[in-house]
């Protein structure tokens, strides 16, 4: 689930986030279950094709193709 935040909010993260020397150019994810931070890696189409026999080749490009979709648009 992906969702626009507002300017306040991203703010208040970003405050928040000085203490873990997380820089504005940082791209991180927050996994709130586990209480982590970890750097966000972008998506290969390597690492879609590790799921092979769940999906088809062709299912894994739109796959990929569909996710930069949506980070443009956000």
């Amino acid at each position: 689930m992906a969702k626009k935040i507002d300017k306040n909010t991203t703010d208040a993260i970003r405050k928040l986030l000085k203490q873990y020397d997380v820089n504005e150019s940082d791209c991180i994810v927050i996994d709130l279950k586990n209480s982590m931070i970890s750097e966000y890696d972008e998506v290969d189409i390597s690492d879609l094709m590790n799921v092979r026999g769940t999906i088809s080749d062709d299912r894994a490009k739109e796959w990929l193709k569909e996710s930069e979709e949506m980070r443009r648009e956000w």
